[in-house]
């Protein structure tokens, strides 16, 4: 009787395999390249050169998302751009440059 139970497993088992119509698993969806255009990151940056950023301005930037959260590259240059803003505003000595973090 058994065997009837791990038969009756293994047809459902190949009928959602065929439903599915493959047997490896999805593909990851891959992440866009940084030169396919400019992301707004490089928009407010070239936008901001030569005046402070504001909050109205971070207000508008949109990061791309990734696979695993947003993309790492436009984060690390908007805190770098901010970094050197507020090192220029004041002392920044309780700032470490970006090479130091």
């Amino acid at each position: 009787m058994m065997w009837l139970y791990l038969l009756a497993l293994a047809l459902i088992g190949l009928i959602v395999v065929v439903l599915l119509g493959r047997w490896e698993p999805a593909r990851v969806p891959e992440e866009e390249s940084p030169a396919a255009g400019g992301d707004d990151v490089d928009q407010l940056l070239s936008s901001a050169a030569g005046r402070p950023l504001t909050a109205d301005d971070l207000d508008q930037v949109q990061f791309d998302s990734a696979v695993r959260g947003y993309r790492m590259d436009q984060v690390d240059k908007l805190i770098d751009a901010l970094a050197a803003q507020l090192r220029q505003a004041g002392d920044g000595d309780d700032i470490p440059p970006a090479a130091d973090r």
